[in-house]
């Protein structure tokens, strides 16, 4: 089956998947660049590029007063469409030969919407590993109910443990696992921006909506926040 064909049967639009088809193979770019390369109107690509941020499959950045768009891994598709896993997985290494890497010191991804919280679960339980949270006030369950309670569970299931600072005032409602592990400080020490530390990638979460998380990759930022998160620890209460 046609790539394209492929991607439109697991719920793109034509054109949309022209776009995240072009962004795998040129890595990031302009809309210029990827108008050029879908033969799409610009001001098309900017609409089309919007609904694939909301569904998790591009990010964005801005250099200079102009916004650079990154493709997703194409893994994402797996995740988010079960029954199409089959069909996919066989066309994953076409995909996957599409994508151009670009080795960068520093990365930072901006996700959007309810979705884009989804991708950031779900990539900390790809990592396998324990993380850190600064500033939990039960945002995600409110926002992402469902998501969340599936995701303590994978926490379980695959032997993550979280180590979270909450407000103190929030000591019995933020909800948590077997794996979790609750400390807890005064509101003034803690910003209405959500951390979370996995790994060598800090994400900053925005609660306002319609709700942003910025995805860091840089060790040295990560170990920072992690630093930041230990002695905040050491204040904390039980």
């Amino acid at each position: 089956m046609e790539i394209q064909k492929l991607l439109e049967n697991l719920g793109l639009e034509e054109k949309e998947a022209k776009v995240y088809l072009a962004l795998l193979s040129l890595g990031e770019t302009t809309a210029s660049k990827i108008s050029d390369k879908t033969n799409l109107d610009r001001t098309l690509i900017y609409q089309l590029a919007g609904k694939l941020i909301e569904k998790g499959l591009v990010s964005y950045i801005i250099k200079n007063n102009v916004k650079y768009f990154s493709a997703t891994n194409p893994k994402k598709l797996i995740q988010d469409l079960k029954e199409k896993e089959e069909q996919l997985q066989k066309a994953m290494p076409q995909l996957i030969n599409l994508t151009k890497t670009q080795e960068q010191e520093t990365k930072v991804e901006i996700y959007k919407g309810k979705e884009g919280i989804r991708t950031i679960l779900k990539d900390i339980l790809r990592t396998k590993k324990d993380y850190h949270v600064i500033g939990e006030e039960g945002r995600f369950q409110k926002i992402v109910p469902i998501d969340l309670a599936r995701f303590l569970k994978q926490l379980e299931k695959i032997g993550i443990h979280e180590y979270v600072l909450v407000r103190e005032d929030l000591k019995t409602k933020a909800l948590k696992s077997k794996n979790s592990v609750f400390r807890y400080v005064p509101k003034t020490y803690l910003s209405p921006v959500t951390t979370v530390v996995y790994g060598n990638k800090t994400v900053n979460f925005i609660w306002t909506p319609p709700y942003h998380a910025i995805l860091t990759t840089n060790k040295e930022v990560a170990d920072s926040f992690r630093a930041h998160f230990n002695e905040l620890w050491k204040i904390s209460k039980q």
